[in-house]
């Protein structure tokens, strides 16, 4: 415990975790940064301390023994001096349920593990300054409200038998009235703001008539042009015989106190990262863009934008980078979106009260009274192109798309949470069709959603009823264009849909965890199959097998290639496993572990589709990496685009410096062909030399040896 006299002019901050190390560390970065620190191990100390210490700030860990995180925070917040103390969460997780249920307990901001001790200290200094400022407004607010009880700021009345108005000259200053005249109703009435003088007069004028009390809120704008916010309140007096004889009132200047509330509402309703609009202000403006349109029965549209591929972002380069891009993009959506395309509020500035951050990475924009879908679409493909860049972030350069869905009321909803619900729909359904794209909500996503499912069911008989096959594209090398490899590609032979490409079946095993079996049976069949050709007698060459990434270190991978590769361990070189960049991007011991154990075995690793994702050549160095495959995206246009050109160069140069084997995908034409030969590539593939074939159209060109 630390007397209050001891802290001096320090704050006092209580770390509440059940684990000593993290107590330690925490309570070292806050006190670098010019804390004094208590701390607790369980939640019940933590309100013990509370009670004693009454600290400035907490840090509370969410997931502890007996109270948790959750229930401290809610009790701390029922306590009389816990109402503006900052909380400060620390979570293990970035999921939206836990991050809404500590805002829900009470929670000022989260920060979450592992922890970046110099942003905390900045983040704990930000949330006290922000907790003394709500204490003072709220004081603030409390004493002016005092003031408004006792103080006779202005006086007016009217006599309700003649109706003569009067009022003081105190009242006469306040509006800006020149206090030597007796002013008029009508002078009373002027200063106020000209929509609303007529709805102000109407009210007084139904009080006097009804004889009852009324109580008004308005701006006025005194002769020097400046503005002031009035309250007006009258009361009846009556008689000693109970007869109504005066309507009393008195005007007060409430400006500081509206000021105050602003400040407020600042604090609970944006974002203090963006400084966009957050979750709470939003939907309250969806549903005023509901109303409205019913009223006037017209459309709007509803922008639903989530980063691609942020999570990476966060979990390689870590939350203070993430956090600074999310600023970046917030930034770009303020320039890019004109207050002509928002929603406008009456009395906000259009673009704060419709631009939102939701959570994370994901943000809506409102757009008002569009005539047209394609009026929506014109600013979500605007917004698409601003937001995809190379972003420089202290010292990193980092590239970001954005996928966009689109909800139009009425069509697509009527309710908010459903034109919220179904624009999220949309942009789930954007970035599965390859991201950094925009989408709207149409009745064929709900088929799309009918056919994934009929996938998932139908993917469970497909192994059993012998329904995939593997069809190979010959890959051959550049200077004498003999066949040195094939690429092992999967097909499925649906018996009611005919073939369907991986594309579609894929990304739907991965997520029912049917990929394990379906890799299992593709270095199977590969394996087999390279064996067979050898022993008709054909020559051998390198048949690569394109394993999903998705979760590569938990897939007990290296038992199945040792069971497909069976006891002919002397030709293992002879096999390749293709990777995608994405695998090396999880950087986790378990997958370096995985791929030093493929390597083990004698066999080689292809990184398939080099320079899409986010890592760079840098990385090769860090993993057993033996062949380069250039995506065929840059291939394609090679003779078409400079940068692709400059990227190809860099690729086989520094890949070669490697010792590594450079493969170009895609190759469509002889120019292209001829240009990868002049460049250095080793071997290439694509529809030029042949499309994937089955294995014994591909038995018959390895016959044959060239193409």
């Amino acid at each position: 415990m630390i007397d209050h006299e001891d802290r001096g002019a320090s704050p006092l901050a209580l770390v509440v975790d059940d684990e000593p190390s993290l107590r330690l560390f925490m309570g070292a970065a806050l006190k670098k940064s010019g804390f004094n620190v208590i701390e607790a191990d369980h939640g019940q100390t933590a309100l013990d301390l509370f009670a004693s210490d009454k600290p400035d700030l907490i840090l509370l860990d969410l997931v502890m023994p007996g109270m948790d995180g959750f229930e401290t925070c809610t009790a701390v917040r029922r306590l009389p001096a816990g109402r503006y103390t900052p909380i400060l969460m620390v979570t293990g997780s970035d999921d939206d349920a836990s991050i809404e249920k500590a805002f829900e307990a009470g929670a000022s901001d989260f920060v979450s593990k592992p922890i970046n001790w110099t942003m905390l200290g900045h983040k704990a200094k930000y949330l006290l300054r922000a907790g003394q400022a709500f204490k003072e407004l709220d004081r603030n607010r409390s004493r002016l409200a005092k003031t408004q009880e006792l103080a006779k700021l202005g006086n007016w009345q009217i006599d309700l038998a003649s109706f003569e108005f009067s009022c003081s000259s105190k009242a006469c200053r306040l509006l800006g009235l020149d206090g030597q005249h007796q002013a008029s109703y009508e002078d009373f009435l002027s200063p106020i703001i000209a929509r609303e003088r007529d709805a102000v007069k109407e009210k007084i004028d139904q009080a006097v008539q009804r004889k009852q009390a009324v109580v008004l809120n308005y701006p006025v704008i005194l002769p020097d042009g400046s503005q002031k916010h009035i309250l007006n309140q009258g009361q009846v007096v009556y008689s000693k015989d109970g007869i109504p004889e005066l309507m009393l009132g008195v005007i007060q200047d409430v400006t500081q106190l509206r000021q105050a509330e602003e400040e407020i509402r600042m604090l609970a309703f944006y974002d203090s990262l963006t400084g966009l609009a957050n979750r709470s202000l939003f939907m309250d403006r969806l549903e005023q863009a509901v109303a409205t349109a019913r009223r006037t029965r017209q459309k709007f549209a509803l922008l639903f934008l989530d980063l691609d591929q942020f999570k990476l972002i966060n979990d390689t380069l870590g939350h203070h980078i993430g956090d600074l891009l999310l600023k970046q993009v917030a930034s770009r959506l303020k320039t890019n979106i004109r207050g002509s395309d928002t929603a406008s509020i009456a009395g906000l500035d259009p673009l704060d009260s419709v631009i939102a951050r939701l959570g994370g990475d994901e943000f809506t924009v409102l757009l008002s009274n569009i005539k047209e879908p394609e009026s929506a679409a014109k600013v979500a493909m605007r917004l698409i192109n601003e937001i995809a860049d190379t972003y420089q972030l202290e010292g990193y350069d980092v590239s970001m798309t954005t996928s966009i869905g689109i909800s139009v009321f009425p069509e697509d909803g009527t309710e908010s949470s459903i034109l919220l619900k179904n624009a999220d729909s949309a942009m789930y359904h954007a970035k599965k069709n390859g991201r950094n794209s925009y989408q709207f909500y149409t009745e064929s996503l709900n088929r799309s959603a009918m056919e994934k499912f009929s996938i998932e069911r139908d993917l469970k008989k497909a192994l059993i009823n012998d329904e995939f096959v593997l069809f190979y594209q010959p890959r051959i090398n550049l200077s004498s264009r003999r066949i040195v490899g094939a690429e092992a590609l999967i097909r499925w032979i649906h018996p009611t849909k005919g073939m369907i490409t991986p594309d579609k079946f894929i990304p739907i095993s991965e997520e029912s965890g049917q990929i394990i079996d379906i890799n299992r049976w593709v270095l199977q069949t590969a394996c087999r199959q390279k064996n067979q050709w050898i022993d008709a007698g054909l020559q051998p060459v390198n048949v690569a097998v394109n394993l999903s990434g998705y979760k590569l270190s938990s897939q007990n991978i290296i038992r199945t290639i040792k069971e497909a590769l069976g006891a002919r361990g002397n030709e293992n070189e002879s096999l390749e496993i293709e990777i995608t960049e994405n695998v090396l991007m999880q950087d986790t011991q378990e997958t370096v572990s995985t791929l030093q154990q493929i390597k083990a075995l004698k066999l080689r690793i292809a990184l398939d589709d080099f320079g899409t994702g986010y890592s760079s050549l840098s990385y090769l160095t860090s993993f057993p990496v033996d062949i380069i495959k250039i995506d065929r995206s840059f291939v394609m246009g090679c003779t078409t685009e400079p940068k692709n050109l400059i990227i190809i160069k860099a690729i086989i140069a520094m890949g070669h410096s490697m010792d590594k084997l450079i493969v170009a995908e895609g190759i469509e034409t002889e120019e292209q062909f001829a240009l990868m030969k002049e460049l250095g590539c080793d071997e290439g593939q694509g529809y030029l030399f042949k499309h994937p074939v089955p294995q014994d159209v591909f038995a018959a060109l390895l016959a044959d040896g060239h193409l």
